[in-house]
């Protein structure tokens, strides 16, 4: 995986795709928490297809509202600020868990960086 972050940073299309699959995958790695960080982390900076973008918005907000919250979530949250939340404001607003300290701490991150009032 770590030749595949660096064909990310190196705009690499292949690794890019196979970067945003990683991200998308929920089977446990060996260094999964560092190795998902990283390649999120890559992927803030990559020319990011449209549908690409869709993928990683839908794979990221449906984490955050099933309270999901691992340690990558941080990049993850990063990477959304940038491919940006989209028609899933609405999803969010609705469906975060809000008795999730976790997921609350992201969901505020995120409208604070939005524009929006913190709730």
């Amino acid at each position: 995986m770590d030749d595949v972050i660096r064909g990310i940073e190196e705009e690499d299309a292949a690794c890019i795709a196979l970067g945003v699959d990683f991200v998308e995958e929920d089977s446990l790695f060996a260094f999964g928490k560092i190795l998902k960080s990283n390649t999120a982390r890559a992927l803030r900076r990559a020319r990011l297809s449209d549908e690409q973008k869709e993928r990683l918005r839908r794979r990221i907000v449906k984490m955050l509202v099933s309270g999901i919250v691992p340690h990558e979530m941080r990049e993850y949250s990063k990477l959304l600020r940038v491919v940006g939340v989209g028609e899933y404001w609405s999803r969010l607003e609705r469906e975060i868990p809000r008795d999730n300290p976790f997921a609350m701490r992201f969901y505020r991150a995120l409208r604070t960086a939005d524009g929006l009032t913190a709730e």
